[in-house]
């Protein structure tokens, strides 16, 4: 393994969520961003059309880290069903939310490096994370070049297929509080489209591949043997998915 240049940053927020497809009334959140609000994220701050988002996201990796949450809620209100059409239906919905969160990402990109540290850097549009109301505030944006190395340490998450690899699971000392309510949880997220275009407009978008992560908020994965990975900041160690 050779060192890895990549970029590092931190969001943080009074609240945020990353909504679960498939979740109509009761809308739960994954417990961190996935990588494609990420790219979302970082597409709409480069301002540069619907088609570099599909572009970039075929070489984008990223890892992340959970520095801090301080709680976790439900958002309750009321909408109107088939805006525009007489008679609309009043539903309830509740929206599963985190309460100041923070996160430390890492990107790699073979392609799009140059354009991602100056999309987070300078921003073109405002910049948001799930929900469009929900801002959010991107600090500590730098290229960085990650070391690998052999550790049985693993921040935040791993492949669903290592879980026989775990020995046993570690918080930091002021997230400990977190396996209270955030447990180690088994996500299954999106990770690919599939995009037609005619001209700007896209004429059809579809799920592509997606891949099963366990989670640890706020904590790290103690595995049984040594596997490859990259030390990041803050003595953080990242695998990419």
């Amino acid at each position: 393994m050779e060192p890895l240049k990549a970029i590092s940053f931190e969001i943080r927020a009074p609240v945020m969520s990353f909504r679960k497809p498939r979740y109509e009334n009761y809308q739960l959140s994954y417990s961190i961003p996935p990588k494609t609000m990420i790219a979302g994220m970082i597409a709409n701050a480069y301002n540069h059309g619907e088609k570099f988002f599909y572009e970039m996201l075929k070489d984008f990796q990223y890892g992340i880290v959970t520095l801090s949450i301080r709680g976790k809620f439900k958002d309750l209100w009321r909408a109107i069903q088939g805006k525009g059409e007489e008679g609309g239906e009043r539903q309830v919905f509740l929206r599963e939310k985190f309460f100041y969160p923070h996160f430390r990402i890492y990107i790699r990109s073979e392609k799009y490096i140059n354009e991602i540290h100056d999309a987070l850097k300078n921003p073109q549009n405002i910049v948001y994370l799930g929900l469009s109301e929900e801002l959010i505030e991107i600090s500590n944006v730098q290229e960085i070049v990650m070391e690998p190395e052999h550790t049985d340490l693993v921040d935040t998450i791993i492949p669903l297929d290592w879980m026989d690899k775990v020995s046993g699971m570690v918080w930091r000392e002021s997230l400990e509080n977190l396996k209270a309510f955030l447990p180690p949880q088994v996500e299954s997220m999106v990770v690919n489209y599939s995009v037609e275009f005619k001209g700007m407009n896209r004429t059809k978008r579809e799920p592509g591949e997606s891949v099963e992560l366990l989670v640890i908020s706020g904590g790290r994965f103690k595995l049984k043997e040594k596997i490859k990975a990259y030390r990041g900041l803050g003595g953080d160690c990242i695998i990419f998915v």
